[in-house]
Parts: structure tokens; C-alpha cells; sequence
């Protein structure tokens, strides 16, 4: 058993999972009128932080940050077993974005002194950036490791305590050992939430008040934030389409199928996306004084090619230069997917790979982009800090604005509501991570010289995360790949899925899910579908027993036609679907099968003459 050790958890206020809330002028969430929660990741946060302490014989402190409502969150905490809370709260703060956030929970924790491991939520439901607890590792210079779905402590053989977690990335199962102290991002199926009625819950005055001066960082975190939404505009949306409600099933079920026929839907013959994909700018044979920095990782897969694809075309609209953060022996592949340059570390770890790149940066890059990854977060996370530039997180598409002398770089993120935040930065170096399966595959350049390649040195230490084991969970690409995707909610129990399986096979489809199927391990995280899981663009979604909700659809913007099965004719999913079948599921599938399986069979018609 370890010594009893000092551990902190970070909680989060939110609006309840069933209040989606929309984004002011001021381009905040309307949260006054909202009933709110404590955010679901941060409590299982909490859930461990009480855990350890009570297994070690140490103390648990959780921190909050937020308006004065915020201290029912510490107060629940406590009544959930913490030994104390703390509440950040100052007009200062009001509207901070990832970077201050970071700063000042950075501050809090430092009050805290001689803390062990701090204990963070993967993510918040409300804003989904996963970048704050990355950004807290940077600000105290501690190594960080997440979303961890089991973690424990121990004591090495140098009577060293250390973590040993279970972390899930992109579909890979990873055994870790980390030593302490450390930085853990938690998710939600890691452990149980910790939760108190309200009437249990103590006193305000039990919660330690903290303001910005009480800090001792005051000239800090009274800095703006570097990141801003510069405005809001509706999500542009092509769905809305025919919904079939009257008349025998077996009929609807036809002109269903014949309406898939129309439009190309069922994929047959060759993959009709490539048809729809840019065509690539030419790259520059030399460096421009704009850099657009693409952090590839040595991962490199359609994720990279996508983003390479998205920034050659920002960089040809600024006068700037592609330079890709990825394995030099793929540099000629990289050329072709838009890269003008490639630096290739000697190394991957995102705490040594930031400290290398920003001391290399005399000058900042014009941009830095990332893939919305574990990896990619935790990397432009640090560099955020580390340039004091702030990040644009989980973007699903990029645009430039400003004028030609000063050209700037703009975010597009769903919302609730239908809206599409428009988030900038006032930084010199603007950093994004982007949702790369809501980018385009633009065809390739054609094969060239390869990019000249840089090395860089990380140095020859030993990481301080060290891999114990790793395998597969899932195919996490198999979505990607995919031509069609079935897409379960809650209407589809997990017994049934047996059920899909002859639909799947006869249109080669993939199975993906919403956030309640995946929270109830139905399936896995990696399959799940939406604003805070991940994107795809198949050329047919089938959506069955699946209510609508603009936090799923949001993932699926990009999907050639959407079909919606629901036995409810009042669910949004029939708003956000171009073909709509009004019925159960379990009656609809058989059917659309039978009727499929006869199209399939019929002979292509032949061309018109001349």
C-alpha cells in the first residue's frame, strides 16, 4: 500500500443532459435560465479522487470554477465524501476560455500544495474541448495520461507511488504506469459517478471561497482570453427531406428504396465520394513567412491526409507553406496529401515534443493545426501554454478571414441549437484542433519530389509514461471506410442488434451508435457518433430507433443521405434526415432488405442513346 497521498479533482458545472441551452450575442451559453449538474466525467473525477484518498489514508480537495451557482457542485462533492472544496469564482473569469480556465484551476491547485495526482474529467458535455486538463499538466509541469476507463496506485520498487491505468485511444487498449505526481483524465465508464441528493449536501459556507486575488496569480489570470466567438450563424443543413408516414409499410418501405435508388445511395459500383473531393493547390518549393503547422503524428492515415488537405488550402489563401509534424520516411506520401515541409522528430511524447517545439520557434508559426485526437489535444494543449496562444478546440471546418496584409484564421464548431460558433483568436500563433472526419479526402497531387525533411531532437531520456501493453479494442478507421453506416439509439436494444446483422451484410455496413448507447457499453466509444465523440461521411446513414438530437447529427453533417427509421413521427431525427420511414424498426428492416435485395438483382436499365 502507498503512503496516504493528497489528491485533487477538478469538477465542472453544467446544464443538464437534458437542456442543450443555446449561444448568446456575446457568443456564451445561456446558462442563467438552465438547470445545471455536475458534468458526468467530472463525476467519476470525483468518484476516484474520494476512492484513492480513502484506500491511502490521504485527504481529497475538489476544485470548481464558475459563477456563485457553481458551489453546489463543491457541495455535492462533499457530501459525496471529499474532505474539502474549493470554489474559483470572480467577475474577472466570467466567459474565460480553455487557457485562463487552465490557468487559474492551476493556481487553485497549487494552493493546494504538495498535491499527488489531480484527477480531471475527459471532457465537459457543454464544450467537449478536452484541453483543459492537458493545458493544467503544462501550467504545473506534470506528466498527463487519459481518458483512463480504470486506473489505480501502487508503490514501485523505489517506494515511489505510481499509476497504473487502462487508458482507450482511437480503439487501442493501452496499459500504462506513470509515475507520481501526475495529471489523470478519467472516463465515463471508468468507475462509479459520484452523486448526493441535494438535501444531504452541506452548507455554502463548508466551500472554501477563492477569488483571483486569493490566487497570487492575479496579473495572469486577469489576462483576456486569447480565444473568442467573433459570431454565430445557423448550421447550414441540406436534410428535411421526405418523410413516409401514410399508407400500408410495405409500400413506404418501396419508395424508400426507390429513393435511395435516386440518389445514388446504395453503394454498389464504385465509391461516389471520390467524385466530391477538391482538388489540391500546388504546393511552394520555399518556406513563406507564413507556416501553417500540421501536427500529423506518426499515425499517418486518412486523419492526416484530411487535415494536410484543409491546410494546403489555407495556405494557398494566405501565402503561406504547409509544414508537416510527421515521420520522415513517408515524406513523398505526405507531399501528395499537401505537406511543403516535414519535420520529423525523433519521438512522440506530446510534454517533450511541445517543450522541443517551442524552444525551436523563434518566431511562432502562422498556425498550428492538430487532429482532435488524445494525442493531438494533449500536444497543441501544451503548446497553447507554452506560446500563451490559447486553442481553438474541436473544430469541424476552418476559414480564413481578415484582409490580405492580416490574414486570420477562423473556427467552425456545432453547438446546440443548429448553430455553428465562429470562434478566432487574438493570438500571434493561432492553434486549432479539428474534427478530421468532418474534412474532405481532396484527391491527391500528383506524385512529385518528395518534401525536404528536418530533423528534430526530443532528447534521449526516458519517457516518463512508460507503455506496458497496448492491443485493439475496435477498428476504430472501420467507420471511415465505410460506404454505409447503421447508426443505434436507445430504440435498439443491444439483444437485437442481431436483428441489423443481414441489412449490414448486404450493404457491407458498419455499426455506429449515439452517446447514450456507448455510455451503457452497448457498444464501444469508438463507434460513437456525434459532437463529442467523432465525425464520418458515409455515403448512406441509416438511422434506426435513434431520436435526433443536434449533438448526434452534428456527426454526421457530412453523409451523402441520411435515412431515418422511428416509430415517432414528431422526432427531430426526420428534420435532419432526407428519407424518413415512420415505423418500428423491427418491422422496417426486414423489409427494406427484401426490397433491396430485389433492386440488387435487376439488371442495370440501359443508357439512353445518343
Amino acid at each position: 500500500m502507498t503512503r496516504p497521498l493528497r489528491i485533487v479533482a477538478l469538477a465542472k458545472q453544467v446544464p443538464r443532459s437534458d437542456e442543450t441551452g443555446e449561444l448568446g450575442e456575446d457568443g456564451r451559453l445561456r446558462r442563467a435560465e438552465l438547470a445545471a449538474e455536475m458534468n458526468p466525467f467530472c463525476r467519476r473525477a470525483v468518484g476516484h479522487a474520494v476512492r484513492l484518498a480513502q484506500e491511502t489514508g490521504g485527504t481529497s480537495t475538489v476544485i470548481t470554477m464558475g459563477p456563485p451557482g457553481a458551489a453546489d457542485v463543491a457541495r455535492e462533492a462533499l457530501a459525496c465524501g471529499a474532505d474539502q472544496a474549493l470554489h474559483v469564482s470572480d467577475p474577472l473569469l466570467a466567459g474565460a476560455d480553455s487557457l485562463v480556465t487552465a490557468r487559474a484551476l492551476a493556481a487553485a491547485v497549487r494552493l493546494e500544495r504538495d498535491v499527488d495526482l489531480l484527477v480531471v474529467g475527459r471532457n465537459s458535455v457543454d464544450g467537449d474541448t478536452a484541453a483543459v486538463g492537458p493545458m493544467i499538466a503544462e501550467y504545473l509541469q506534470l506528466p498527463f495520461v487519459g481518458p483512463a476507463i480504470r486506473f489505480d496506485v501502487d508503490t514501485g520498487d523505489d517506494g515511489r507511488p505510481f499509476v497504473s491505468a487502462t487508458l482507450l485511444h482511437e480503439g487501442d487498449r493501452t496499459e500504462i504506469r506513470v509515475p507520481l505526481p501526475a495529471v489523470v483524465a478519467v472516463a465515463e465508464r471508468s468507475g462509479p459517478a459520484a452523486k448526493a441528493p441535494p438535501e444531504t449536501w452541506p452548507a455554502v459556507g463548508k466551500v472554501r471561497a477563492v477569488t483571483v486575488s486569493d490566487l497570487g496569480a492575479s496579473a495572469l489570470v486577469r489576462c483576456a482570453s486569447p480565444t473568442f466567438v467573433q459570431g454565430v450563424r445557423p448550421a447550414p443543413s441540406h436534410r428535411g427531406g421526405t418523410v413516409l408516414a401514410d399508407g400500408p409499410l410495405d409500400v413506404r418501405v418501396c419508395r424508400a428504396a426507390h429513393l435511395l435508388a435516386t440518389r445514388c445511395a446504395v453503394p454498389f459500383g464504385h465509391d461516389t465520394r471520390a467524385a466530391q473531393d477538391g482538388t489540391l493547390p500546388l504546393g511552394r518549393h520555399h518556406p513563406s513567412k507564413r507556416a501553417v503547422f500540421v501536427a500529423v503524428g506518426d499515425d499517418v492515415a486518412d486523419a492526416g491526409r484530411a487535415l494536410l488537405g484543409a491546410a494546403a488550402v489555407v495556405a494557398a489563401e494566405v501565402g503561406g507553406h504547409v509544414v508537416a509534424l510527421a515521420p520522415r520516411e513517408r515524406s513523398a506520401t505526405l507531399t501528395q496529401w499537401g505537406a511543403d515541409h516535414v519535420l520529423a522528430p525523433d519521438g512522440w511524447d506530446p510534454q517533450k515534443l511541445s517543450a522541443a517545439l517551442s524552444a525551436m520557434w523563434a518566431d511562432p508559426p502562422w498556425a498550428v493545426l492538430g487532429p482532435a485526437t488524445a494525442w493531438g489535444r494533449e500536444l497543441l494543449g501544451r503548446l497553447a501554454v507554452a506560446l500563451r496562444a490559447g486553442l481553438i478546440s474541436d473544430v469541424t471546418a476552418l476559414e480564413v478571414t481578415g484582409t490580405s496584409h492580416e490574414p486570420r484564421l477562423l473556427g467552425l464548431k456545432p453547438t446546440a441549437g443548429g448553430q455553428l460558433a465562429e470562434i478566432g483568436t487574438r493570438a500571434v500563433a493561432q492553434l486549432a484542433t479539428v474534427r478530421t472526419g468532418c474534412l474532405p479526402l481532396r484527391r491527391t497531387r500528383p506524385a512529385a519530389v518528395a518534401a525536404p525533411v528536418e530533423s528534430l531532437a526530443l532528447g534521449a531520456a526516458d519517457p516518463v509514461v512508460r507503455v506496458v501493453a497496448r492491443c485493439s479494442e475496435d477498428d476504430y478507421e472501420a467507420l471511415d471506410r465505410a460506404e454505409t453506416v447503421i447508426g443505434v439509439g436507445r430504440g435498439v436494444a443491444p439483444e437485437a442488434y442481431f436483428e441489423l446483422d443481414k441489412l449490414r451484410e448486404l450493404l457491407g455496413a458498419e455499426l455506429a451508435a449515439t452517446r447514450a448507447v456507448t455510455d451503457r457499453a452497448w457498444l464501444p466509444q469508438s463507434r460513437q457518433v456525434g459532437i463529442t465523440a467523432r465525425a464520418i461521411a458515409p455515403r448512406l446513414y441509416i438511422a434506426a430507433g435513434i431520436s435526433g438530437s443536434s449533438y448526434h447529427t452534428a456527426g454526421i453533417a457530412r453523409a451523402g443521405t441520411v435515412m431515418a427509421i422511428n416509430n415517432d413521427p414528431d422526432a427531430e431525427i426526420f428534420a435532419r434526415a432526407d428519407i424518413g420511414i415512420v415505423g418500428d424498426w423491427r418491422e422496417v428492416v426486414p423489409l427494406l432488405v427484401e426490397e433491396l435485395t430485389t433492386r440488387m438483382r435487376q439488371p442495370p436499365a440501359p443508357s439512353p442513346a445518343g
